[in-house]
């Protein structure tokens, strides 16, 4: 059984999950996929849990060949369904010893058939039916009162955390907010403000359209951090506009293009992750939904594990730079 533990000096929290370990790794230790049977792709329904949801043919049945993304829980949960503990709904960890039973809920969103690494293998379509997927997933969890947070996230390449070389997503929900979503209470929205003096700026701009602009953020923790975020103000990716699904989804495919194409240099795969940061359901203070991007071009070392400070080699301005250029 999963648990989550708390710190009590910094509130720090952690999901011990013995059980990931256990997961297939199907990349070599220089980051490269080696082929083997893919479970995510088409034809090996089999060898995943039964389909929660997917994008089907109309003839096609479940847990068969004929789909174009695909919902299965996760085969090694970082968190497992069960009854909530009232300390979670509380967030009283402190008086439980600092620790409960780790309930919730951990799903692969598979993004494609198609064996593909990145997003840049994607068609725009492909792309824009793995969004269409995260919203249909936030709509049906947000019905469900056990469930405070919904963090969806990829991870590509194995420095990213990735075990399988195939596109795909992954959802976990939460019944609590972790500490990193418990902002400070305001009656305006501090984000529709950051981006619009960010525009006025345009130094760490990388591109804009007509509803939504990518930048590298002012406080970028690491090198190649991107942001994407809708211009007009909205909380809820699961509520924003669908007829706009088609322009971001080639916006984010051509960003993420871009930012392997700035690292010319590295031998291997560029390795990332992606983060989708929507408005906890029940959280009444303003939000605005945006992408973070998050290239793996450099670990973590004493200085960041030791303060919590990371230390960026290339700042924002020269980062958004670069990517422009490419």
């Amino acid at each position: 059984m999963p648990e989550y533990r708390q710190d009590p000096m910094t509130g720090r929290m952690v999901i011990i999950a013995e059980e990931r370990a256990e997961r297939p790794h199907q990349f070599d230790i220089e980051n490269t996929p080696y082929k083997d049977v893919c479970p995510f792709c088409e034809g090996n329904e089999s060898l995943t849990p039964p389909e929660t949801a997917a994008f089907r043919n109309a003839n096609s049945k479940p847990n068969t060949p004929g789909w174009s993304v695909r919902v299965v829980p996760n085969k090694y949960p970082a968190v497992v369904s069960g009854n909530v503990p009232p300390c979670l709904l509380d967030q009283s960890f402190l008086q439980s010893g600092g620790k409960a039973d780790g309930i919730g809920l951990h799903e692969v969103i598979i993004d494609t058939p198609r064996h593909v690494l990145s997003i840049s293998g994607l068609t725009h379509t492909e792309v824009a039916d793995m969004l269409g997927m995260y919203r249909l997933r936030l709509q049906t969890l947000r019905s469900d009162s056990r469930w405070a947070f919904v963090q969806i996230f990829k991870n590509v390449g194995a420095s990213a955390g990735a075990s399988l070389p195939h596109s795909h997503s992954q959802l976990i929900a939460l019944p609590f907010l972790p500490p990193t979503a418990i902002l400070k209470s305001s009656a305006d929205c501090l984000w529709c403000e950051r981006l619009a003096s960010e525009i006025r700026c345009g130094e760490r701009i990388v591109e804009e359209t007509a509803h939504f602009v990518v930048l590298c953020p002012f406080v970028s923790r690491f090198a190649g951090e991107i942001e994407i975020y809708p211009k007009q103000h909205e909380a809820d990716f699961d509520r924003s506009d669908t007829s706009r699904l088609g322009e971001l989804a080639e916006l984010l495919h051509r960003t993420i293009t871009r930012l392997e194409k700035a690292v010319f240099w590295m031998k291997d795969p560029l390795a990332y992750n992606i983060v989708l940061k929507t408005k906890p359901f029940g959280m009444e203070r303003e939000f605005h939904w945006h992408f973070s991007i998050l290239p793996s071009l450099a670990r973590a070392a004493g200085f960041e594990w030791g303060t919590g400070l990371h230390i960026n080699p290339i700042s924002p301005e020269r980062a958004a730079q670069r990517l422009r250029e490419a």
